[in-house]
């Protein structure tokens, strides 16, 4: 086991790896991200490798064939892949994805995928939305001479861990791109995330089947539901008693 601390965060690792590329979601709009990430997690048959541990993050476990912490680390060939099985607190968001971010760069990790989705309300067509750095945009012009992919337009921002992880990366020159699909901002959208990882599997050429995320979709929003649910009932439950005079 390797323990590595940075400021108040714990990266804990149960073995060794060698990776070359993240990927990550968060709960976002329509869930997108923390869907897609799951996904693949499970289909590429990752192995769990360790975990991050912030004094900030919501005191919710499950258990599946053991403790399914917070937020893990799982790898497949040379991809690791962040996943936080809830959503990240208000102070994690900044200190959890910044930490992250200056590890994995610091350990060789030369490009990264994100996940994530945008409020269909504002949807002008069908095209997928990037939002790339620099260094990937340079690297790929070629994919946004049609009218499949599209830069996100200007008038719009990435929020939230997403706009953390790409300011470091961005900062740093590493190439780094962000799956945008148009997705319901109230409710979990698994369909949603199934564009996202077509978009995925086109652009690296890594093929990801997306038909059991479709069918399984109303699965996913219950045991979504049912998680956002426990989390507010424990944040309720801490809050202080209130008194009237």
């Amino acid at each position: 086991m390797r323990i590595t601390t940075r400021g108040r965060v714990q990266i804990v690792l149960n073995r060794e790896f060698k990776a070359s590329r993240l990927i990550t979601g968060f709960h976002g709009i329509g869930h997108v991200g923390w869907i897609a990430v799951k996904h693949l997690v499970e289909k590429a048959g990752a192995v769990r490798v360790g975990h991050v541990i912030s004094p900030y993050m919501q005191p919710f476990v499950s258990v599946k064939n053991g403790i399914r912490t917070p937020y893990e680390l799982y790898v497949a060939g040379e991809t690791l892949y962040f996943l936080p099985n809830v959503p990240l607190s208000d102070k994690d968001v900044s200190l959890v994805t910044r930490t992250l971010s200056e590890e994995v760069i610091e350990n060789g990790v030369t490009e990264a995928v994100l996940f994530g989705g945008l409020d269909n309300r504002f949807k002008q067509d069908d095209s997928i939305r990037l939002a790339p750095t620099t260094a990937f945009y340079e690297a790929r012009k070629e994919l946004f001479l049609g009218q499949k992919y599209r830069l996100m337009e200007e008038g719009l921002g990435v929020v939230g861990p997403l706009a953390i992880i790409l300011s470091i990366f961005e900062s740093r020159e590493l190439p780094a791109v962000a799956i945008l699909p148009y997705a319901a901002p109230d409710r979990p959208d698994p369909r949603a995330a199934a564009e996202a990882l077509r978009a995925y599997s086109e652009l690296f050429n890594s093929a990801v089947s997306v038909e059991e995320l479709i069918r399984e979709g109303e699965l996913v929003e219950r045991e979504l539901e049912e998680l956002e649910n426990k989390i507010k009932q424990m944040a309720k439950e801490r809050e202080p008693p209130h008194y009237y005079v």
